[in-house]
């Protein structure tokens, strides 16, 4: 501080009272300088909140497991139930039922896709790649022509017709064509969907056990089509 002196030891022996005065000016620059290096040091500090950011919520391991879980299996609970309940219905009740669960469950893949990458987190484990194989083998085994055509093949206009109650092949045929093509289209737009789920695994764990309720729904889906046929041949099951 300004005018405050320090009294030092006599400066000569028998000089009792003598007393150099000593001014704190180098103290005082020495505190200064310590002061100004701990608010460097403290300014050069990262602060909480820029060193550890809040993660997107599907990039955060334990909520990102539960969404994509109560995804993944609601959609597929929806799709084999409404599935089973419009199996005799029309294409307007059958189409929204099967879709809508398969829409939602991929959308929450993409976006949980873009945020992983988007947050450069690490990817997703090898094991969840097991859902496409399991998927694939539903695609293959699941049934996807009604019970009334099982010794048809839903590929084919012309085995579906000689297994309908009809004494006009033609005109069988002519109403069979589209309902064969809507079939297959919707059969293999589900193993498209699985071919995508695989290329999105290693960063959505939803997106690729997504593959799930795809299948499903595409088998159910392609059933669909030729069920409207055999009712309206009214065959009865």
């Amino acid at each position: 501080m300004p005018g405050r002196t320090r009294l030092t030891r006599p400066a000569y022996p028998g000089n009792e009272t003598a007393s150099v005065p000593v001014p704190l000016a180098a103290d005082n620059d020495a505190t200064a300088e310590r002061n100004c290096g701990t608010m460097e040091a403290m300014s050069r500090l990262t602060p909480i909140d820029e060193a550890a950011p809040r993660l997107p919520l599907l990039v955060r391991p334990f909520q990102a497991g539960m969404t994509g879980w109560i995804v993944v299996f609601g959609a597929t609970v929806v799709v084999l139930v409404g599935g089973a309940i419009t199996s005799q219905k029309s294409l307007a009740a059958t189409l929204p039922v099967l879709v809508t669960p398969v829409v939602v469950a991929f959308g929450f893949g993409i976006v949980q896709w873009w945020q992983v990458r988007s947050a450069g987190a690490d990817r997703t484990s090898w094991w969840h790649l097991g859902a496409i194989p399991a998927a694939v083998l539903i695609w293959f085994l699941w049934p996807n022509v009604p019970n009334a055509l099982n010794d048809a093949n839903g590929s084919s206009a012309v085995s579906v017709c000689d297994n309908l109650p009809t004494d006009s092949t033609a005109a069988c045929l002519h109403r069979a064509a589209p309902a064969v093509d809507a079939h297959n289209l919707a059969l293999w737009l589900g193993l498209a969907l699985v071919a995508v789920a695989a290329l999105l695994a290693r960063r959505s764990r939803i997106a690729v056990w997504s593959s799930i309720p795809a299948a499903f729904a595409g088998c159910l889906l392609a059933s669909s089509f030729l069920e409207q046929l055999v009712l309206h041949y009214q065959v009865v099951k």
